[in-house]
Formats: C-alpha cells, structure tokens, sequence
C-alpha cells in the first residue's frame, strides 16, 4: 500500500479541514470574542510547527512506523505504552466526529431517523472501505473528492457579501487582551488540525520529501481556511452568536442568497461535508488497526478494523445518551496535559532521541 504525494496532500487537508471547523471557532470564541481568529490564527501557526516538528521525527524513520520507531526509540515496554496514548487520541477523534456528523445528520437531514441507524450506516460504509483495500482506496477518494470539497468551502465564504459588517471585529485586541486571546488559542489548537496521524501515514508514501511537502501544504490550507472561516463568520454573525454556533460553517450555507436566486446551497454543502468526514473516519480507523496489527502481533488487520468498528459503534451510541461522556472535549486534563503531550511533549523526545542516535552512528560504525 503506498500513497503518492498528491493524495497525502488531499488527505491531510481534507482531514484537518474536517477537524477545525468542529470545536475550535466555538471555543476560541467563548474566550476571546471578536478576537478569536487571532486565536485560531496562533493555534494554526502552532499546529504548522508541531507538524513540521513530526516530519522530522518521521524523516528520522523513514521505512518505519510509529510503533516499529517508538519501540526502537524508548525500549518496547515504554514506547508501546506511549503508542497507546496515540491509539487512544484517534479513538476519540473518531468517536468525537462520528457523533458529531451522525447529530448533524439528524438535524438537518432525516430528523426522524434513529441515531443507531444513522451511526451503523456510517460505521459500515468505513469497514467496508477498509475491506476494499485500507489507505489505497481511502486515498484514491481522497484524490477524487478533495478539489470539489476543498474549493466548495473556500468559494462558500465570499458568497454572502450583502450580511458582512467588518465593524463586527472592531475594536481589535483592546476588549480582550492577549491573556483572553491565549486562553482562546489554548483551550482551541488541540482540536485544529492533526498531525499525529502523519506519524502513521508517513510510512505509506511512495516518495518521503514530496509527501512532507505535500503534508505541509495541506496542513497550510487547512490554517488558512480556519482563518478566513472565523472572520467570515464574525463579519457575519458578530462574537456572541458565534460563541453559541454547534456548526458554524452550517450556519453561513444558510445566510446565502445572492439577488433572492441562488440559495439553499447547503443542498451541496452536505453531501461534500459528509463525504470529507468518512475521509477522515477511515484514515484514523485505518492507522489505528495497523497499529494495533503491529502492536498486538496480529498480521490481519483487516480483522482488528472490523472490531473496532463494532467498539466504536458502542461506544457512540452509549456516550450520545450519557451527557458526561459528551463534555469531556473540555475536560481540563485533556486540554492542559494529554494534548499538550501527545502533539508537542512526546514527538520533541522522540526527535531529541533520534537526532542523538543519528549524530553517534558513523563514530559507532
């Protein structure tokens, strides 16, 4: 299975794309109101860093995964148990999307629908694109829906000039403050983006400089929209209902008529979106049954796929009737400890780590 630099680029925006417009504008606008895209501008810029900073630790490992690498790096008891804590984190982010599309869906489309039938429908469409052929197939839709889906949602922001007010933003860093606004990055840049799962994707690239191009750039595209995304909807709804958006990139489709003609566009905003959360449902269920294939020793992971379908279906299903599992996105452990870690502490070990080994090879050889 290899992926060709154009399809890591898709795959990477796409799914970082479908990452940012969930939590983050909502969370930076609770915390620094009509500056919260500065928020989600530094959460970007800290986003990029942290994926250059695992490019590196990936270019250290070129021919390896991150569990055959992190083994070899810390020992197989430490660095299995830290592998672990990357399982978990795409497990939630899974569990996190499924419900929030599976609710979107609901709302907007089948209000009637059971939500066990809409999140069966969904797991088994991602099972059935793992049985297919795992990343190869998932990259090749990638490939095919990416243009459409990427310049849908740029096109879609320039399309209600009629409702923007830019006073909406005024004044400027003045009502905040940089402590509001940090705190807005804060509690915001864990859900922008994710670069960890480029930990796992790397190993599949047919060319490895071309693929972190590719993975930079997408990651790029991905900040750049966030921005624009946050001061569109700012210039259009201003901070106070921005804060209180469950999808705000939903809600501007609705504003749009342009001359009483072209309106109802979110009739192509959903399908699209729907399309580009089973892009990123199938790379995190992808990497993390490879992993778990790696990790546990079982060759098949097609099979360990179909079971963590099965777990993740459960798990979706009971936490949607279990308020405390939904709130647990701004649990304080995960924001100021476990993110922090997984993005930012544990790939400068790894990095430090392989630079070491790097430099004292040729004195060993």
């Amino acid at each position: 299975m290899k992926v060709s630099g154009y399809q890591m680029f898709w795959l990477v925006s796409i799914s970082s794309i479908i990452v940012v417009s969930y939590l983050p504008i909502q969370l930076a606008a609770e915390q620094s109101r009509q500056d919260c895209w500065i928020s989600i501008l530094l959460g970007g810029l800290l986003m990029m860093a942290t994926t250059w900073m695992m490019l590196r630790v990936c270019m250290q490992n070129k021919n390896k995964t991150l569990v055959n690498f992190i083994k070899d790096l810390l020992g197989t008891i430490l660095g299995k148990s830290i592998v672990t804590v990357y399982f978990l984190l795409w497990f939630m982010q899974m569990a996190t999307i499924l419900r929030g599309t599976a609710e979107f869906v609901n709302l907007v489309l089948v209000h009637n629908t059971p939500m066990t039938v809409i999140v069966m429908c969904m797991i088994f469409l991602l099972a059935f694109a793992i049985y297919k052929g795992g990343i190869t197939t998932i990259s090749r839709c990638a490939e095919m829906i990416g243009p459409f889906f990427v310049s849908m949602l740029f096109i879609q922001l320039f399309l209600n000039p009629q409702d923007m007010e830019v006073n909406r933003i005024l004044p400027i860093y003045a009502d905040s403050g940089w402590a509001a606004i940090l705190e807005g990055t804060f509690r915001s840049y864990n859900y922008m983006m994710d670069p960890s799962i480029i930990l796992m994707l790397f190993f599949f690239a047919e060319n490895k400089r071309t693929a972190a191009r590719a993975i930079l750039w997408g990651t790029g595209v991905a900040m750049i929209w966030g921005v624009l995304t946050t001061l569109v909807l700012l210039f259009v709804t201003g901070p106070n209902v921005a804060a209180k958006l469950i999808a705000p990139v939903y809600s501007l489709t609705k504003f749009i008529s342009i001359l009483n003609f072209v309106q109802n566009i979110d009739a192509l905003f959903i399908p699209l979106w729907l399309l580009g959360a089973f892009i990123k449902l199938s790379v995190c269920l992808f990497i993390l049954s490879y992993g778990l294939s790696e990790w546990t020793g079982i060759r098949n992971w097609k099979v360990i796929s179909y079971v963590l379908a099965f777990v993740l279906l459960v798990y979706v299903i009971y936490s949607t009737h279990h308020l405390r599992l939904s709130f647990t996105l701004k649990n304080m452990f995960l924001i100021s400890i476990f993110y922090p870690a997984v993005y930012i502490v544990i790939p400068l070990i790894l990095w430090a780590i392989g630079g070491i080994r790097l430099r004292h090879k040729p004195s060993n050889g």
